[in-house]
């Protein structure tokens, strides 16, 4: 139950971060409200895999310098 809530919290703060980011000024509202599919949906479902583990921060990065 308290996971859930923290998760909850966590998400509403996100929220908050994104409507205060976007409303900053004119040119960031108008840059916010369009082209979601670009940068907001991607960006979600990027979250949502790193929520659920099916990434791993910064694997490619950790990949790279196992391969080197």
């Amino acid at each position: 139950m308290i996971q859930l809530i923290n998760d909850l919290g966590r998400l509403f703060t996100m929220i908050v971060m994104l409507f205060n980011m976007c409303n900053q000024s004119p040119e960031t509202r108008k840059a916010c409200l369009s082209d979601w599919d670009v940068w907001l949906y991607p960006e979600i479902q990027r979250g949502w895999d790193l929520y659920t583990g099916k990434d791993v921060p910064y694997q490619e990065e950790k990949e790279k310098l196992i391969n080197n």
